[in-house]
């Protein structure tokens, strides 16, 4: 049995800056991970501080020790308004110094198995192979919520409906059009990557998250490349629905299926999903189960999803459907040699963005990330865009496919307050909970990044060690006094004045293509995911404005496809006294129609 003043639970950076300041404070720490390796994402993959949608104004601390040394060592990028940039081996050997230094015990591959409870506090961690952590307070730092699940605590998985909290951008979302690609195989079957059932209406719930992918290095450097071979376990029917969007010639190049970033001066290349492709990194549907499945369950999806992307890489190399200005760019890219060299160049973690999520003393929503901004207790500004991937693809029809979720929306400064990572008190009283923190999933797409986590760990890891000393729950936890001390540590409680740090550099940023008003009306009115807006969909949408349809109605079929709303948005622009003119012209007409 093993005994301390603080238990984190969860390597991941937030885990890291958790336990770290914990024991700054004087408390005895240990941290308990669950892979061979500390640091989660950003020792496996994401390797940016995300500062081109993140003000970068708005960090400090720890979080902003760790940049600057990793990227320091990495030769990364420091441009300003841009993203930082480090490598994963490197950020590794940070952290672990970091740790170090601040003599934090770590353990690895330790596995939560039970959780002991008096009351309303937890007394003991069980983790499988029997060891047991007592400590006077904990802290779940994972992404997944294990701990805080295990010890009673409220949480929520997947996405709420807009009618839940009155959110504009919740629930099911059409933002993109149809796509023209059959879902079916020769035999009827729907192809991989393809979801079955009907597209649910738009703004209901799902228990479908955001997507997961792996997010993995490749290198063009010879001298560090390990070649991308055939994997034993491919199959080319996975890419078969790629293959169809690259011969209808929907996919231009490699950028428009794979999200390519560089990394400072190497020749080392992040990959990640692309969030406005067709297809890319993820497989829709494939995370639903993450959240409440087991740690062996959880490997077989991990493996699954590595078998798809090496599959995915092998096909963009090779495949003859494949247009050869694809093949050419896939053709020097090979895995690297000096990352993750236990694990056969592959990261350790699956990109999980978002698991469970808790149900604290509070949930932010999203009115409190974009316009009830200010709170009281206030230990960390948020400020990213508000990003949610595809989460999920049904059939639209036999001839169309069509994502669903999608989130792209520029982000406001916002406080996240204490109260969000922590439970009820009716539920533990000596748990916090830094990264599952208590949002709903619009507001946890502007917080799920790891350097909101990195200052919402930090906070956590002071609070628990004030309620070490003093033996009162976390949530009497003198709020002014924890401020008072993250201010002292560097970390801004204040919005900055003036633009975001990234608009400095390159201008307000624009959320979507120039028809962005097309994507959000469809996202919202477009019902049954059918890529079109019914006359009972438009009067749903827009009640006052019903006489407009038949207008709009081009072709005279009931239903408003995005070209003929986009045709409208630019009538209006080039006629600014439409509703005049049109208003008389259909009073001549005799249609009746609203001021």
């Amino acid at each position: 049995m093993v005994h301390a003043d603080v238990c984190v639970y969860g390597g991941t950076p937030g885990g890291i800056t958790a336990a770290i300041s914990a024991a700054r404070e004087g408390a005895s720490v240990i941290l308990l991970e669950q892979t061979r390796h500390v640091g989660g994402l950003t020792t496996s993959g994401l390797n940016r501080d995300e500062c081109n949608h993140l003000d970068r104004q708005t960090l400090g601390g720890l979080c902003e020790q760790f940049l600057e040394e990793a990227v320091k060592r990495s030769n990364g990028r420091w441009t300003e308004g841009n993203s930082r940039t480090w490598q994963s081996g490197i950020a590794e050997r940070v952290f672990l110094e970091m740790l170090k230094k601040a003599g934090v015990e770590v353990r690895y591959e330790q596995l939560l198995d039970q959780v002991g409870k008096d009351g309303t506090r937890i007394t003991e961690l069980h983790v499988q192979g029997g060891e047991i952590y007592r400590a006077k307070v904990f802290i779940d730092a994972t992404y997944e919520g294990d701990l805080m699940a295990k010890a009673g605590v409220s949480y929520s998985v997947g996405r709420e409906s807009a009618e839940q909290y009155g959110e504009s951008i919740a629930g099911v979302r059409y933002l993109d059009d149809k796509v023209a690609i059959s879902p079916f195989d020769d035999e009827g079957n729907l192809l991989f990557g393809v979801m079955p059932g009907k597209p649910p209406v738009a703004g209901s719930a799902s228990e479908v998250p955001i997507c997961y992918n792996v997010r993995l290095n490749l290198t063009t450097d010879e001298a560090n490349r390990v070649p991308i071979e055939k994997p034993s376990s491919y199959d080319p029917m996975q890419h078969e629905l790629l293959a169809r969007a690259l011969e209808a010639g929907l996919l231009k190049n490699l950028s428009s299926i794979i999200g390519i970033y560089p990394m400072g001066e190497s020749s080392k290349r992040e990959l990640n999903n692309r969030q406005f492709s067709i297809v890319s990194m993820s497989i829709p549907g494939a995370q639903t189960s993450w959240a409440e499945t087991s740690f062996e369950e959880r490997e077989a999806i991990h493996q699954k999803y590595r078998d798809y992307t090496h599959g995915m890489l092998w096909f963009l190399k090779t495949d003859p459907r494949v247009p050869e200005r694809i093949r050419d760019e896939m053709a020097p890219y090979g895995f690297c040699k000096d990352e993750w060299v236990d694990n056969d160049h592959w990261p350790h973690y699956l990109y999980i963005r978002a698991a469970r999520r808790m149900q604290g003393e509070v949930i932010l929503t999203e009115a409190d990330v974009i316009e009830d901004v200010d709170k009281e207790d206030v230990i960390h500004v948020g400020s990213h865009f508000i990003d949610c991937h595809h989460a999920a693809r049904y059939v639209s029809d036999s001839g169309h496919i069509i994502n669903e979720g999608r989130i792209w929306k520029v982000g406001t400064r916002f406080d996240i307050p204490y109260r969000a990572i922590t439970p009820k008190a009716g539920e533990c009283t000596n748990l916090l909970v830094p990264v599952c923190a208590s949002a709903s999933h619009v507001a946890f797409c502007t917080i799920r990044l790891e350097p909101t986590w990195m200052h919402l760990g930090e906070a956590a890891g002071i609070a628990a060690a004030m309620a070490g000393k003093s033996g009162e729950s976390v949530q009497a936890v003198g709020v002014k006094s924890l401020q008072a001390r993250l201010l002292e540590l560097g970390i801004p409680l204040e919005h900055p004045v003036g633009p975001m740090a990234y608009e400095k550099k390159r201008g307000k940023p624009r959320t979507f293509s120039p028809d962005d008003v097309v994507k959000e009306f469809f996202a919202s009115a477009d019902k049954n995911g059918d890529g079109m807006a019914s006359r009972s969909e438009w009067n749903a949408a827009r009640p006052t404005w019903e006489w407009l349809f038949d207008h709009m109605d081009k072709d005279k079929n009931g239903q408003l496809d995005r070209a003929e709303y986009k045709a409208w948005q630019t009538y209006k622009k080039e006629y600014p006294d439409w509703h005049k003119s049109l208003r008389d012209s259909l009073n001549q007409g005799g249609v009746k129609q609203r001021n």
